[in-house]
């Protein structure tokens, strides 16, 4: 008989009539509060999940899959009494197209000054700044990944030169130079725009604070698609307000939603948006669908797709 399909999510009754559709004959489980995933997670077998509770893994005796919804898994991990079998897979690669057009928007939108006149508009000043020409600029990407390639190959197309860090550098016509993690420094330096694409892990947590803010030129921008936990938060609104950075746009945040009393809200040349920069109309029903091949690979005694390796966190 079929194993019945489990998933934990805060909008887990949107996501009830796909998973229908994705495990026809399949009993559908879903939960979205956290004491139904401590009472039930003893009986999951296959699991999709967003940000589920740490502290009941011991008790998933049956468990071989969890899908993440989405490409960081951070909170999942170390994942403490998770047994060794229990596989876990992302979405990477999923939303590359719609993250690396994302992050264009918001580096076109900083080079032409586009928070500038938004905060003038709302201010209602009539005020002119000369925007700034694409072509020339160089893009630095920390973390040339399938999302940052993307970007690359984007930006590339748009006259701009592109240069990065890479786990493992491998040359690629759309990128200048590419050196690995430990070149980060010099990307910062020499970029007019810098945009984060690497996974939040135990080596980039907190990796870009105060004194690798001051190795942007104080003209540059900053753009941060990855996770809020990699950029010391205190410090950029210290760089914004004391004219050391250009402008900045950021997706995530330290803690999400954005506190109220966060002076992010009023930063100048800031742009923030709520952690949307990898969504598209139909990627629950995509996500889905790659939890269902998975879960069918693991079936056939066959590799899943997008499998996290715990040791390097992504």
């Amino acid at each position: 008989m079929p194993q019945p399909i489990h998933a934990y999510l805060p909008f887990a009754s949107a996501a009830r009539a796909l998973l229908e559709k994705h495990f026809p004959g399949r009993d559908v489980v879903c939960w979205s509060k956290p004491e139904e995933f401590s009472a039930g997670i003893g009986d999951a077998v296959y699991l999709f999940a967003l940000q589920p509770p740490r502290s009941h893994w011991a008790q998933a005796e049956k468990l071989r899959l969890i899908q993440a919804f989405g490409a960081g898994v951070d909170y999942l991990l170390p994942a403490d009494g998770l047994a060794e079998r229990v596989v876990i897979a992302n979405q990477r690669g999923m939303s590359a197209d719609s993250m690396a057009e994302f992050g264009l928007t918001l580096v076109l939108a900083l080079l032409k000054q586009l928070p500038f006149f938004v905060a003038a508009q709302h201010a209602q000043r009539w005020e002119r700044r000369l925007p700034e020409r694409v072509a020339g600029k160089t893009l630095g990407i920390l973390g040339l990944g399938a999302i940052g390639l993307a970007l690359a190959e984007r930006a590339h197309a748009l006259g701009m030169r592109v240069i990065g860090t890479q786990r493992e550098p491998k040359a690629h016509p759309a990128v200048a130079w590419i050196e690995g993690p430990a070149g980060a420094a010099r990307v910062l330096a020499e970029s007019d725009v810098v945009v984060i694409l690497v996974p939040l892990t135990d080596a980039t947590r907190g990796s870009l604070g105060a004194r690798e803010l001051a190795l942007l030129k104080p003209s540059a921008y900053l753009v941060n698609l990855a996770r809020g936990g990699i950029v010391d938060e205190a410090a950029l609104y210290a760089a914004l307000a004391g004219g050391r950075l250009a402008g900045a746009a950021f997706d995530v945040f330290a803690r999400e939603p954005l506190p109220a009393d966060s002076p992010l809200w009023k930063a100048p040349n800031f742009w923030l948006t709520p952690h949307v920069a990898g969504g598209f109309p139909d990627l629950l029903d995509t996500s889905i669908g790659l939890f269902a091949e998975n879960v069918q690979r693991l079936e056939r005694g066959e590799p899943v797709r997008s499998a996290v390796d715990r040791g390097r966190g992504y």
